[in-house]
């Protein structure tokens, strides 16, 4: 019973939010972008305060694609106009870019 599935995805924290809410529009931008992401979240509604990490929201994505993830909310940060297609952005887990 204690053999681990090999098949099991690693998962690396892409953004650190304060809410649900931004955690899932973050979730949504990547996922729009191609890459899978996940909330994963401590955080209580019903308390009227943040306790440390008990008020953290993680973004996480795939580790294989974190490089990529943060490269993508780096550039939306700055207003850039982001292009997942762009070669300048690292393309680990998706084949070629189009030419």
């Amino acid at each position: 019973m204690g053999e681990e599935k090999q098949d099991e995805v690693e998962w690396g924290t892409a953004r650190i939010v304060e809410s649900n809410e931004e955690a899932i529009v973050v979730a949504g931008f990547l996922k729009s972008s191609g890459i899978p992401a996940e909330v994963e979240s401590l955080h209580v509604e019903e308390l009227p305060v943040n306790v440390g990490a008990l008020g953290e929201v993680r973004v996480r994505v795939p580790a294989d694609r974190l490089e990529e993830a943060l490269s993508l909310l780096d550039a939306s940060d700055r207003g850039e106009s982001v292009d997942p297609s762009d070669p300048d952005l690292p393309q680990t887990g998706q084949g070629e870019p189009a030419e």
